[in-house]
């Protein structure tokens, strides 16, 4: 591979570089819009052998239109926000009283409400109506109206919006920065009652009208013998549409690692397009011919792109397989690389956050492992057997597709499936068969027979594809889980795997130094890929207590019934940080228990709690403070606190916890203020900790 043969390659490494700086560093320039063009057109005239410089400086106009990419990418950033819009909904959230809003997303049902991503059109406020702009999350109360909600309805609502909540647990998700940068900075909770629809400004839209297609063909697999847990991956598969998906299944899907299958991509787009090829094989190839089945190819995948919801993996595929369509038209041989690379530009330059979308990442690096490593990989070993040799390029595409997304989901998913190769070799067969059985039930829907009869195929397919799954998920060792790597791994990791890939592939000496390097500095970070200081922290629940001891890679959980009798209930909440101090074993100790509790770094003597030379009242009492002498640091107000007497000690502070009562939680408060004693309010600051 020859980086200079890919210029659209390195114009896309130019763009994600300035991405990158845009989103890490602040900048402030003067509006966008009349900079731009300058710069584009010196870039355009900068071209060698063109306007300004003659070829022999070639390199200096490179670097300068490299340059000028930069300089794209953060500005695409920057200025992409709705933020910086004058017009903000951020300037009148405080003062609006009535909000106008329109449904960009179909609704989706919860157990108690229906969520609306909603754009902002118009606020009112007590002393005028405002257009404004901005994106928000809406979480109707559950009643037959808000059921009845359709994409593109306007609705009133008489709520003001609240920003939505950093995370209050340290290593938590941060929901907050997920939704930023789909510039969605704001939430509300919405009664019955509080709003109602005025209007729909979408009747006649090609997503309102591809929703609505997409649930008829849904119906149609429903109506011919396609139900239950088999209905939710066929529509995964077929159409996109993953709602439907219980979270027993997908948790399957995903610890064997067959998740990619059940999100329409590039393996489906590649199977429609492969049937296509198919059917017009016979076609001769005359320029008229050539034109038609290039016609009839890209319509139906764009077709089939705007059913399955238009969503950035299917858009970046049709991308794709438009420029592959297009080049073979014309005679020429396509360049995959570049056809990849101009996709992911494209969609980058008309949004630059997806650079962070997880999806997009997982989906372009196992697309670019797969074109660079899978034609080298499979000269390893050349089978005389054909179908030995179709095994064996399943399992070549298998490995570098891992080679490029293990990193990722290690990360983010914290979780290897070690079986891979096994899925990857039933899934992605079973997904061609599954594709064409549903797309002939579809297709031949107006004859009941027929597809009835292909209907209980398809559902037998599925139901024998789901048990598969389901038992290589519950195979001893089947998935590496709990694992962790930091940021700067992750970074070290992806390099190495391209320098090693480029010494293999062009066996170039001078790169061993490089691995090496690279190795080095990955083994010196990975002993700072670990929290080892010892830590106590007590988390933000409101209905329980949940302190923990983390040391020495254990932690010693101090809790009340409802977590001593569940102790997966916080999990959400506690996991990321215990992967991050490299937990790797728990011990529950019920509060108030009398259990005593002694290690080298700390020792538990109800309600008191030593580490180091710090002192802790884990209730709140003090009643036996005098009677053995005893002076904490801390005293823990929490659901078993029965008293709201603050300790007149201004070297003392007490820590309120959240899952204790309101009234006694003003009363402390009032009290701390009233008597200059310092206090933590955990439910307005979440969780408290302290190292030692």
């Amino acid at each position: 591979m020859r980086f200079n043969k890919y210029p659209v390659l390195r114009l896309l490494i130019a763009l994600v570089i300035g991405i990158l700086i845009a989103y890490f560093i602040e900048f402030s320039f003067i509006k966008w819009y009349y900079f731009f063009p300058i710069l584009a057109m010196l870039s355009f005239l900068a071209f060698p052998r063109k306007y300004l410089f003659p070829y022999r400086f070639r390199y200096f106009t490179g670097s300068y239109i490299y340059f000028a990419f930069i300089v794209l990418g953060i500005l695409t950033l920057r200025y992409h926000s709705l933020k910086v819009n004058s017009n903000y909904i951020g300037k009148y959230v405080n003062s609006a009283n009535q909000i106008l809003v329109k449904v960009i997303e179909p609704p989706r049902q919860t157990e108690k409400t229906v969520k609306l991503f909603v754009s902002i059109k118009s606020c009112n406020t007590i002393k005028t109506s405002q257009f404004c702009y901005g994106k928000a999350v809406l979480y109707l109360q559950k009643d037959s109206n808000a059921l009845n909600i359709v994409f593109g309805d306007i609705l009133v609502i008489n709520k003001n919006l609240k920003p939505i909540q950093q995370p209050s647990s340290p290593d938590q998700f941060d929901y907050a920065s997920y939704l930023s940068l789909q510039d969605i900075y704001y939430q509300q909770y919405i009664k019955s009652g509080e709003w109602y629809v005025v209007d729909n400004e979408s009747k006649y839209s090609i997503t309102r009208y591809a929703i609505s297609i997409r649930q008829k063909l849904l119906q149609i697999l429903e109506q011919n013998s396609v139900h239950g847990d088999e209905l939710s991956v066929a529509a995964g598969m077929i159409l996109g549409q993953r709602d439907l998906l219980s979270p027993e299944l997908r948790k399957s899907y995903a610890g064997a690692g067959a998740m990619h299958i059940l999100c329409v991509s590039g393996l489906h787009v590649g199977i429609i397009y492969l049937i296509l090829n198919f059917l017009f094989i016979k076609l001769s190839n005359r320029h008229r011919d050539l034109a038609i089945k290039a016609f009839i190819i890209l319509v139906s995948i764009w077709i089939y792109a705007i059913i399955t919801g238009l969503s950035p993996s299917v858009v970046r595929s049709a991308i794709m397989f438009t420029f592959i369509t297009l080049g073979k038209r014309n005679g020429r041989k396509t360049n995959i690389i570049g056809s990849i690379s101009s996709s992911a530009l494209a969609l980058l330059i008309l949004n630059p956050n997806l650079l962070f979308d997880i999806g997009f990442q997982l989906s372009y690096s196992a697309v670019f492992a797969i074109v660079i490593l899978q034609k080298h990989l499979v000269r390893l070993w050349t089978p005389i057997n054909g179908f030995v040799y179709t095994i064996w390029n399943l399992i070549i595409v298998s490995i570098a597709a891992q080679i490029g997304t293990a990193p990722l989901s290690i990360y983010y998913f914290h979780q290897f499936p070690n079986l891979f190769i096994v899925t990857n070799l039933i899934v992605i067969p079973a997904a061609y068969l599954i594709i064409v059985l549903g797309l002939f039930v579809l297709l031949f829907s107006f004859i009941p027979v027929v597809s009835a009869f292909i209907g209980k195929g398809l559902s037998y397919t599925l139901l024998a594809l789901n048990n598969i799954i389901t038992y290589i998920e519950h195979l001893p060792y089947a998935v590496s889980r709990d694992l962790y790597i930091s940021l700067p791994i992750l970074i070290l990791t992806f390099l190495l795997i391209i320098s090693i890939s480029y010494w293999l592939i062009k066996q170039k000496k001078q790169f061993i130094y490089v691995n090496l390097l690279l190795v080095i500095l990955s083994l010196l970070f990975f002993t700072q890929n670990y929290d080892r200081d010892n830590e106590f922290i007590i988390y933000p629940d409101k209905e329980s207590l949940y302190m923990a001891i983390y040391s020495n890679n254990e932690a010693w959980i101090i809790c009340d019934t409802s977590i001593y009798n569940n102790p997966n209930k916080m999990s959400f909440q506690v996991k990321e940080h215990e992967l991050h101090k490299g937990i790797r074993k728990r011990h529950f100790i019920l509060l108030d228990s009398l259990q005593k509790v002694e290690t080298k770094t700390f020792s538990i003597d109800f309600p008191y709690c030593k580490i180091g030379n710090i002192m802790l009242n884990l209730d709140g009492k003090r009643e036996t403070d005098s009677l053995y002498n005893i002076r904490c640091n801390y005293y823990i107000f929490n659901s078993l606190t029965k008293n709201n007497i603050v300790p007149n000690d201004k070297t003392t502070k007490i820590i309120i916890c959240n899952n204790i009562s309101p009234w006694i939680r003003k009363k402390l408060i009032y009290n701390a203020k009233k008597q200059s004693v310092l206090y933590f309010d955990i439910k307005e600051n979440g969780a408290w900790r302290i190292r030692f």
